[in-house]
């Protein structure tokens, strides 16, 4: 079983196992052998190899740090570590990734696929150029087999998004409950990483789609460092809890070396901290702020005994010094150096480069494995030459120390230790991995986004008066409409437009938020432990925000009711029309959204759509014709069922006076009015009316309502499969 097969390098097998002078011992090690990533097709200019055959491990209780200069594919190492690079066309990932010995990752291999016959691979290539369709259907598929390391792995990443109306001590107490902790849990991390003075401070941001003032950057990348550790001491206290309760004889050891193996596992259980790597947190933040960001790193990496790696940009010196092991990447995505930070200036003078006095360290190491392509062309290729010969210096050196290692023989008895140690591992990773129930799940993120719709009751209040403004605006042109013939078309017209803006306040609300809502619901929902389902989260947003967004269209059509002199008798499905219709196009919305890969394509394609709902939306001809062959597509427009409903609603029971026109013509002063039809005719009822629309005479809301529910459902259904199988 491999994770990334090894191409075109005849020391592959060498390759495989990495320096280990770091440190001797690589219990709870991780480990990567040969990472190789490509982007472009093979023989074309626009190719570009990323990594190069990049080899490294990382020891636990150790601070590791990733230093090179810009382009050297430092983030792509960390998120190939993480299984963060998914499959996708033109991209090559060969290499290994390993925990403890064993594949950190299930099977990414770029090569997964070659043996399908050549059709399927066609069909699958056109699908996968399209946006939408190729993303819901193959994106989560590369990255679920990614997305199980066999120990918890935790991503910070360098601009981490959490929701902005939540502060830092419900942020973190809602991740506690997620991993089956408690308020003690939450104290004990906020003093650890200094977050007591801003526990409850908004963390702030844009997730809702409005910009809230927080929490500063520092305390923020502080925030993300909290909330990706937090699970590694709730799980360490929930292994020592289960063990314990099975006790010493639900797991028989052998009798030939009992007590090796003893040893062995529970040194293999107290190495298994976990995995947190960490992309740029200091990228953006002063000295001052950025060595506290290293510091705090390196305690969690001490303190839980985890394997910390992460991604530096330009260290001050004291930042430097804290690390304990260091990557080295050159341009072109090669290592110059992999192992303890106390060694690698003594290293380097060795071959032939002495770090100045009183100069940074990592300035000049960055320096030193840079090729300059602003300068001339000597100068390029000096360094490049000088490059190139620090990583065959480190090459020779890797495979010399890995052929030593390998002549190195173990004795059967710790072939039999090392099988009872991997499944005690094992046992112990489920242990950790456990996480709380979806219902569980559901009542946490229904409580977060209650606090979080309750504290936007400001931008709710403008919603509010901004309907009540539109519904006045709208019954102002349209007062006292009266019964007379000519009010058909008018109460007609009103209610379309009543339809299409209902419609599009909803839908642009959902646009604008959702998206922004995503980072931060696929950080949470990808996590090895801790995290949650996409069902819990999706109904547990419905359930809060679909009673409070039906509001607005309520107080709107009551308004509108009122001043246009709409039907009273009417009134009641009128409102739950324009509710349901709300419901629809807020679902809408979230479907588009789950489905466009950001929020910008999401505002692009979303009122197109609407556009397309409007012109297939007037089944009754009053403003437009709808094409014979598109009548079974007007059936899904959300436009034609909320008319449909509105129209019902305010002529089923509504009489008409032929005399009517006439007397508002006298009565100010004009001329009379022709009434509708060219015969002048005016219909007696409103039944008559919605016979010559083609409309049902009697319960035509209510058969609008039940096809509104369906377009409410199929839309939520779609949001949820989408969710479920791109993971956010």
């Amino acid at each position: 079983r491999r994770e990334m097969s090894i191409d075109g390098d005849p020391s592959a097998d060498e390759a495989r196992v990495p320096a280990r002078e770091a440190a001797g011992d690589a219990d709870g090690a991780l480990e990567w052998h040969d990472v190789r990533y490509a982007v472009g097709r093979r023989g074309t200019t626009r190719r570009r190899e990323i990594l190069r055959g990049t080899s490294g491990i990382a020891h636990p209780g150790r601070l590791h740090g990733i230093l090179g200069p810009s382009g050297s594919g430092k983030t792509t190492l960390l998120n190939i570590l993480a299984g963060r690079v998914r499959e996708r066309r033109g991209a090559e990932l060969n290499g290994d990734v390993m925990h403890d010995g064993e594949l950190l990752h299930a099977s990414t291999s770029s090569r997964e696929g070659e043996k399908r016959g050549g059709i399927i691979r066609g069909v699958q290539s056109v699908l996968k150029r399209l946006p939408l369709v190729g993303d819901a259907l193959f994106s989560r598929r590369s990255s679920k087999r990614a997305q199980k390391p066999r120990v918890p792995v935790s991503y910070v990443e360098q601009d981490p998004k959490f929701f902005s109306n939540l502060t830092v001590r419900e942020t973190l107490t809602l991740d506690s409950k997620l991993h089956g902790g408690d308020e003690r849990d939450v104290d004990d991390v906020l003093r650890r990483l200094g977050l007591n003075a801003c526990a409850d401070t908004l963390v702030g941001g844009d997730t809702g789609g409005v910009a809230v003032r927080g929490v500063s950057g520092g305390e923020r990348r502080r925030l993300a460092i909290a909330c990706e550790t937090l699970g590694l001491r709730i799980g360490k206290r929930n292994v020592d809890i289960r063990m314990s309760r099975e006790g010493e004889n639900d797991r028989p050891l052998p009798s030939s070396s009992s007590s090796e193996v003893v040893g062995e596992v529970s040194k293999s259980l107290s190495s298994s901290g976990g995995v947190v790597l960490a992309d740029e947190p200091t990228t953006g933040l002063d000295a001052h702020q950025a060595d506290k960001i290293v510091a705090k790193l390196k305690e969690t990496a001490v303190e839980e005994h985890a394997v910390v790696v992460a991604v530096l940009h330009q260290p001050r010196s004291r930042s430097f010094e804290r690390l304990d092991d260091l990557t080295l990447l050159t341009s072109g995505g090669k290592v110059a150096y992999c192992g303890p930070v106390k060694d690698v200036l003594a290293y380097f003078e060795n071959v032939g480069h002495v770090c100045p006095h009183h100069h940074n360290p990592a300035e000049f190491l960055i320096d030193l494995v840079a090729v300059d392509s602003d300068g001339s062309p000597e100068e390029e290729a000096a360094d490049a030459e000088r490059v190139a010969a620090l990583v065959d210096a480190w090459e020779s050196k890797r495979l010399a120390s890995a052929k030593k290692r390998k002549n190195t023989s173990r004795d059967e008895n710790t072939s039999v230790t090392n099988a009872e140690t991997r499944e005690n591992v094992s046992h112990t990773s489920s242990a950790r991995r456990s996480r709380v129930g979806a219902a569980r799940q559901f009542v946490l993120l229904v409580g977060r986004a209650w606090r979080q719709t309750r504290r936007e009751a400001w931008v709710n209040a403008v919603r509010l008066v901004a309907s009540a403004g539109l519904a006045a605006a709208f019954g102002g042109c349209n007062r006292d409409m009266g019964n007379g013939a000519s009010s058909v078309k008018r109460r007609a017209a009103v209610l379309m437009q009543a339809c299409i803006n209902t419609s599009m306040l909803a839908v642009c609300r959902s646009l604008n938020g959702f998206p922004r809502e995503r980072a931060t619901v696929s950080r949470e929902m990808h996590r090895s432990v801790g995290g949650y389902g996409a069902g819990p989260y999706f109904f547990a947003k419905l359930l809060v925000e679909t009673p409070v967004d039906a509001v607005f269209p309520v107080v709107f059509g009551f308004v509108l009711n009122r001043m246009a002199g709409l039907s009273k008798n009417g009134r009641n499905w009128l409102l739950t029309t324009l509710a349901l219709q709300t419901a629809a196009a807020s679902t809408l919305g979230l479907s588009v959204g789950a489905l466009s890969p950001s929020s910008e394509m999401a505002l692009a394609i979303g009122p197109c759509v609407m556009v397309l709902s409007i012109m297939l939306g007037d089944e009754t001809g009053a403003f437009a014709e709808i094409p014979t062959s598109l009548t079974k597509v007007s059936h899904l427009s959300l436009i034609k069922w909320a008319f449909r409903g509105c129209l019902s609603s305010e002529f089923e029971g509504l009489k008409f006076d032929p005399l009517a026109d006439a007397k508002r013509a006298r009565a100010k002063g004009g001329a009379e009015k022709r009434t509708r039809g060219a015969s002048g005719a005016c219909p007696p009822t409103g039944e008559h009316v919605l016979s010559e629309m083609g409309l049902p005479t009697a319960g035509g809301a209510r058969i609008a309502a039940k096809a509104q529910a369906k377009l409410v459902a199929a839309n939520a259904l779609l949001t949820y499969l989408v969710l479920k199988i791109k993971g956010a």
